[in-house]
């Protein structure tokens, strides 16, 4: 019966053991490489090629069992790849893989350039944006090479439009109605209950949680500006609540426009454009943030020019930030004058971000604006007006880097552009689609790299193939993590038997690249079965790495711990008798509490012996 656990156990690991996946199809052209572990290994030769005979391959020496590919490969194109071992004493590859880098989808915009760019300037990193009027979302580099495409036909609808990019590597964004988190792949990892209408933006927070904006109707008299034929009788009125849901979809906060707001604060715009034909559009909020420090949630009210922040505990308005012509009671004197905003954020130092439409201003320029409170008042820190051929009505969105430059969004023209402190151009993205309109783009975010939670580890002393790993058994569990990504310093790792009993588990906090994990086993009952290690990243139980051994018996003189007494053993042994080490009780071969040449004598006895 164990050895039917085992086999089961086995078949569980291996399949996922290499990364991409074998004979895998992929959307992306940034790859992250992950193979097992060979045995007494410093370093790889990682080895990549477009020929399964490995003809003008290229050869990358990796110290670690893993790799983010330093190139961008080619769309449509099939690739072969192996690891091998570096020292000779191993000289062994693992099996050769696979994988194919799918061709960009015929919806793709093809018009692509890059007007500007200031290489000493431009922050470091690609660019996660939505092609919005195309229902997908995309992934560019620098040049305005495409590195990433949302395949839009797993969502409903089939579109996604991304809203963030998450540290644990995976994305937030909606479809028509509905919100999904989703990996690189467009495999769905949660999506949101078919009882909501989410438009907009949807975001997930540091505690696990799902924000979102979700169209809510009621029915009231029309104000006042209404055609006459619409006073007789109540019309819907779409205002909305800005939600928050766990990751089973429970509903743990809410707030509703129609319970906070007053129906005589409106724009008389919408009024007097109403024509019974669809809702009056009363809201038309575009944006929603929780922010922890202050424990405040912020939201932009397009259709009444005002930014609100919210007390998350209580509920109340903490402020009012816009138009004082749709507000009874204004909170400022300042109202900043801006008009039809979107997307509403604060800069890491805790200013207020946002783009400003300037929809019905005279003149009509669009601009981003950082706003800063001083007494209570808002003053303006600072401000990007764009050029007038990118005014847009709608859409848009402004980014502080971490470089301090900005990333703007402009919305219905197609053009996306970087510009520093000082408001000089550092880079310029236009894009137009296959018939040469322009690509509506609402929001575009700058990362670092596709891999935030890219990472490997191995463990020490381990010895056979990855498909037979063992290890002698010294009391001690020894891990070294390998930790690629930007997006996570904590660690998640569990010790399972082969039921699946979890022997011991824990985390480890480091910023590190290489992180060293040493477990005490001595107090755990520790037999020479099967094992499974198991580690992943805090934020994203999904994405783990996991290994099965055998523990075995530790053979005294056998202090390179590879389960066999050799010459290797010998020069450990040396090594600890000239540096006056420690007592190491598995090199005192005589027993007699000495570390001496006596032991080396021995240990070379035994040598001979097992060798006739």
């Amino acid at each position: 019966m164990n050895f039917f656990y085992y086999i089961i156990f086995i078949c569980a690991i291996f399949a996922s053991e290499f990364i991409p996946e074998n004979a895998q199809e992929i959307n992306y052209t940034q790859i992250f490489f992950r193979w097992p572990q060979i045995q007494n290994q410093s370093s790889y030769q990682f080895i990549l090629s477009d020929n399964m005979a490995f003809i003008d391959s290229d050869t990358t020496i990796s110290v670690s069992n893993s790799i983010i590919y330093d190139e961008f490969l080619d769309w449509e194109s099939t690739y072969y790849w192996k690891a091998c071992s570096v020292e000779e004493i191993t000289d062994m590859c693992l099996p050769t893989k696979y994988f194919t880098i799918n061709p960009l989808p015929e919806h793709h915009a093809n018009q692509i350039n890059i007007f500007h760019i200031d290489e000493e300037e431009y922050t470091n990193g690609i660019n996660v944006l939505d092609f919005e009027s195309l229902n997908y979302s995309v992934a560019i580099d620098r040049y305005g090479e495409t590195i990433w495409f949302a395949e839009k036909d797993n969502f409903d609808f089939s579109r996604i439009i991304v809203t963030q990019f998450l540290d644990n590597g995976n994305l937030i964004g909606f479809s028509n109605g509905t919100g999904y988190e989703f990996n690189l792949d467009s495999d769905i990892i949660f999506q949101t209950p078919s009882e909501y209408s989410i438009h907009h933006q949807i975001s997930k927070t540091n505690t696990g949680t799902y924000f979102f904006i979700d169209a809510e109707i009621e029915y009231h008299d029309c104000p006042v500006e209404c055609d006459d034929a619409f006073s007789d009788f109540p019309i819907p009125w779409q205002g909305d609540r800005f939600i928050e849901i766990n990751s089973s979809g429970q509903e743990i906060w809410e707030w509703n426009t129609f319970d906070h707001i007053s129906l005589v604060e409106y724009n008389p715009y919408y009024a007097e454009t109403y024509n019974g034909t669809i809702e009056l559009d009363w809201t038309h909020s575009n944006s929603v943030l929780y922010d922890s420090t202050s424990e405040s949630v912020y939201v932009s009210i397009r259709n009444l020019s005002r930014v609100t922040s919210i007390d998350y505990q209580t509920g109340n308005i903490n402020w009012n930030l816009g138009e004082s012509d749709f507000m009874e009671n204004p909170s400022f004197e300042n109202e900043l004058n801006f008009s039809q905003q979107h997307s509403a954020q604060l800069t890491p130092s805790g200013n207020l971000i946002f783009f400003d439409n300037a929809r019905y201003q005279e003149p009509e320029l669009s601009r981003c604006v950082e706003v800063g409170f001083d007494n209570d008042e808002p003053f303006l820190v600072w401000e990007h007006t764009l050029p007038d051929s990118m005014f847009t009505g709608s859409r848009g969105e402004c980014d502080r880097l971490s470089s301090g430059n900005s990333l703007i969004s402009a919305g219905r023209t197609g053009n996306v552009i970087e510009v520093n402190s000082e408001n000089e151009l550092v880079w310029h993205l236009n894009v137009n689609d296959q018939h040469g309109y322009d690509v509506t783009i609402y929001r575009t975010e700058r990362i670092e790299n596709l891999f935030p939670s890219a990472f490997s580890f191995e463990i020490s002393n381990i010895t056979g193939e990855y498909s037979n790993y063992s290890i002698a058994n010294n009391g001690f569990l020894d891990i070294r993590i390998y930790n690629h990504g930007w997006g996570t310093n904590e660690f998640e790792y569990s010790l399972s038997d082969y039921l699946g009993t979890v022997i011991l588990d824990g985390s480890v906090v480091d910023s590190s690249s290489i992180i060293e994990l040493s477990l005490d086993l001595s107090t755990y009952n520790i037999d020479n079965s099967s094992y499974l290690f198991s580690l992943n990243p805090a934020n994203n139980s999904n994405n783990n790495q996991e290994i099965s051994f055998y523990f075995t018996d530790l053979l005294l003189g056998d202090l390179n711990e590879d389960n066999q007494i050799d010459i290797l053993d010998v020069m450990v042994a040396l090594n600890l008798i000239i540096s006056s080490s420690e007592y190491v009780e598995n090199a005192d071969i005589n027993q007699d509490g000495n570390l001496d040449i006596f032991d080396i004598i021995f240990l070379l006895n035994i040598i001979l012996i097992d060798n006739n």
